[in-house]
């Protein structure tokens, strides 16, 4: 999966590997929890607001 995405051996023994599990699990955008700010955007523009 590493090798497939550009890293090569060398380069993960320098990285943090606790690091490396939490961007692995991390969620894709549209699954991520929205903020008050865009969350009202949203709506705003789902209802023909601005």
């Amino acid at each position: 999966m590493l090798y497939q995405s550009g890293v090569i051996p060398s380069q993960l023994d320098e990285e943090d590997y606790f690091q490396l599990l939490e961007i692995q699990k991390a969620k894709p955008r549209e699954d991520r929890p929205m903020n008050t700010a865009d969350a009202h955007k949203a709506l705003s523009n789902m209802f023909g607001g601005g």
